[in-house]
């Protein structure tokens, strides 16, 4: 399920970071886990895992400001309302749930040099896509696929579309999720026989080379570079509704491969 959630900030003039992610994925996480006693239980007893790592079917888009001025790494929006999706993998029936969770919160972006805090003005269910082998898709947060020559390695290679193996690294990572995703919903159709030939990532239009710096300012920062594009995918209807839902490529949870369904 996906919902577009309306944000109003607080005061007369909101300054954020430009690299808000990390923020907005703790106040996701901590919404989900202690906002409800009765759906942090669900989440317990049913979250769907991947390892030891549970509930990481889900993803969120950047910031949709109208009007905003870059200041160096500073996004100055004044008070003017803001859209964000959040996307889950989640069975329909706990949507209320997710309503009453978002509703009304208020949340802070912000460091040592400038904050915001955040009112939840509004929280809407999207409707759900009509599901083809083929659809067309614009990012809404920097899509990552990263690679390791040596599994030894501290850090990855990040890799940009124009890579001659970022296609087959794409599926791999839709196709591991979803058989993850598979241990818990039995009922899901099985892809595994599914030709790989058949599937095909088509990049339309131009790139954009986006660099995020999580925990910024912080001994534990991290950069992570990710890459905006809109894109035709083919492959099993299921596995891109995986995608739409949880996100494509790597560390969807952190705000990356949020994808919107665009006329195909």
């Amino acid at each position: 399920m996906r919902f577009q959630l309306t944000l109003k900030p607080q005061g007369i003039q909101a300054i954020v970071p430009i690299n808000y992610q990390y923020e907005i994925s703790g106040w996701i996480y901590k919404t989900l886990h202690f906002g409800n006693p009765e759906f942090s239980e669900w989440l317990h007893n049913h979250g769907y895992l991947d390892g030891k790592k549970q509930f990481r079917f889900f993803t969120f888009s950047n910031l949709e400001i109208e009007q905003v001025q870059i200041q160096g790494d500073r996004l100055k929006m004044g008070n003017q309302p803001c859209f964000i999706y959040i996307s889950f993998l989640l069975e329909e029936a706990i949507e209320p749930f997710i309503i009453g969770l978002f509703k009304n919160q208020t949340f802070g972006i912000g460091d040592k040099i400038s904050r915001a805090d955040f009112y939840v003005s509004g929280i809407e269910k999207l409707p759900e896509p009509a599901w083809e082998n083929t659809m067309h898709f614009k990012s809404l947060s920097p899509v990552v696929i990263s690679y390791k020559s040596d599994p030894t390695a501290r850090t990855a290679t990040y890799l940009s579309p124009a890579d001659s193996n970022y296609e087959e690294l794409f599926f791999h990572n839709l196709l591991t999720r979803y058989r993850t995703y598979k241990v818990q919903k039995q009922s899901i159709p099985d892809i595994t026989e599914y030709n790989p030939s058949e599937m095909s990532l088509k990049v339309t239009g131009k790139v954009f080379s986006k660099m995020i710096k999580i925990k910024a300012g912080t001994p534990e920062q991290t950069l992570i570079k990710g890459f905006k594009y809109d894109f035709i995918l083919t492959a099993p209807k299921e596995l891109i509704r995986l995608g739409y839902y949880a996100g494509f490529g790597e560390k969807n949870s952190l705000g990356f491969g949020s994808g919107k369904v665009l006329q195909y």
